[in-house]
């Protein structure tokens, strides 16, 4: 998967029985710090990745990062499911899950043939949902797979045909699952990797049956999501969720007349909601939304690009660090208020890492910006927006997911 991703287009392009049904970032329930432990992952320039377990978010705010040749080397996408800290890969050996053993160590699951999982999404009950998607066009088949990481299996798996009428075919962006659906966001492409996205569209399906049940079209806005970062949908507390389009250059689009924009489909339903849309083009931001993270609440992170500076950024470049014009803002997504992030250079995108990269602690996000100078950790107060510059990644450039983890009982 690892190599597949690099070649885009040519660019750089648990055994059984876990205890916690909580949230990662949930900080409602009871904590015992003694039974906690943070673990993050780390990329270096050579494109290795590392597992580092860590104890207080006070250490991500201090000094330097730096894991080359230290911490546990691992390739693929770390993902924070259920109390774990899952690699995903489609390499041979399989993937694997980290948790919290009772001596307070990291301890791996078996390893579980996945295959190439380009979207994915964690589930109310705890799963985890991939698309695993032909990257060569070989076939218009995607096979979708519920992880269950208290038994290390897939618990379904099912074909579907993402082939459209014009023989071109939908590429997974986003999964998410709200009750008893499932939502997969996508964009349309053929087998030349040339993009359209005229519409949002998101393919809907019965959970946990994976049984499909219809496709929604929206042209308010455009294409949900980009390849690879799995940050064009967010689910709130409410149960509501949010999807993001940004009609980007830098995202690998042709704009169109559209506007970038967040749709919303409410809890219980299977539709758009035809009463919500905030036009990120328009709004005080004046910007185009690549990506989203859950900020608590109704809340979000997002990441934008000033509309007028889109169409001078490079093509794709959101996966390769060739665009350092970023901003930041916490959107409350029930009012639509909007709160720009200050104190945060201008940064790049997440590389193709989205999904799990902002952790979420006492009404503060912890996330890594990668700026044209260097890569660090920022700490953002979700109420002011204000950052906080804190430790500074060597050998490296960013780190992909983090999150927090407790002891298995």
């Amino acid at each position: 998967m690892i190599t597949r991703i690099k070649s885009l287009l040519a660019l750089t392009v648990l055994s059984a029985m876990f205890f916690s049904c909580s949230s990662d970032n949930d900080n409602s329930e009871v904590r015992n710090p003694a039974d906690e432990t943070y673990v993050l992952s780390y990329q270096t320039t050579d494109w290795d990745v590392y597992v580092w377990q860590f104890e207080s978010v006070d250490e991500l705010m201090t000094g330097t990062i730096n894991m080359v040749g230290k911490g546990i080397e691992q390739a693929g996408a770390l993902v924070p499911v259920a109390n774990t800290f899952f690699a995903l890969t489609g390499n041979t050996e399989g993937s694997v899950g980290y948790y919290l053993n009772t001596d307070g160590n990291l301890a791996k699951t078996a390893n579980l043939f996945t295959g190439d999982s380009y979207a994915y999404g964690t589930t109310d009950d705890n799963k985890l949902v991939m698309i695993n998607s032909p990257w060569d066009a070989s076939s218009t088949q995607n096979e979708i797979l519920i992880y269950d990481p208290a038994t290390v299996t897939i618990s379904k798996r099912v074909y579907d045909d993402f082939v459209i009428s014009n023989g071109h075919f939908l590429w997974p962006t986003s999964v998410n699952v709200s009750g008893n659906r499932l939502f997969i966001s996508t964009f349309e492409r053929d087998k030349d990797w040339k993009l359209y996205q005229e519409k949002a569209v998101v393919k809907v399906y019965e959970y946990p049956s994976l049984t499909y049940i219809k496709t929604l079209e929206d042209s308010r806005t455009t294409a949900i999501g980009q390849y690879y970062t799995n940050s064009g949908m967010v689910q709130t507390e409410s149960g509501d969720i949010y999807t993001f389009s940004s009609n980007s250059v830098l995202c690998g689009y042709t704009p169109t007349a559209s506007h970038s924009g967040i749709l919303k489909i409410k809890k219980g339903e299977s539709e758009f909601d035809a009463n919500y849309f905030l036009d990120i083009e328009t709004s005080s931001l004046k910007g185009k939304v690549l990506s989203a993270y859950p900020a608590g609440g109704e809340k979000v992170l997002v990441n934008y690009i000033p509309v007028d500076i889109d169409a001078d950024q490079p093509n794709w470049g959101f996966l390769n660090y060739k665009s350092f014009s970023l901003k930041s803002a916490i959107i409350d997504l029930s009012t639509k208020a909007i709160t720009p992030v200050t104190g945060l250079p201008d940064h790049a995108g997440d590389n193709y890492f989205g999904f799990g990269s902002a952790l979420v602690e006492s009404g503060k996000i912890y996330k890594s910006f990668v700026t044209n100078t260097e890569g660090r950790v920022y700490q953002i107060d979700i109420a002011t927006g204000v950052a906080t510059a804190g430790a500074l990644i060597t050998g490296g450039v960013d780190l992909p997911a983090m999150t927090r983890l407790t002891k298995k009982q």
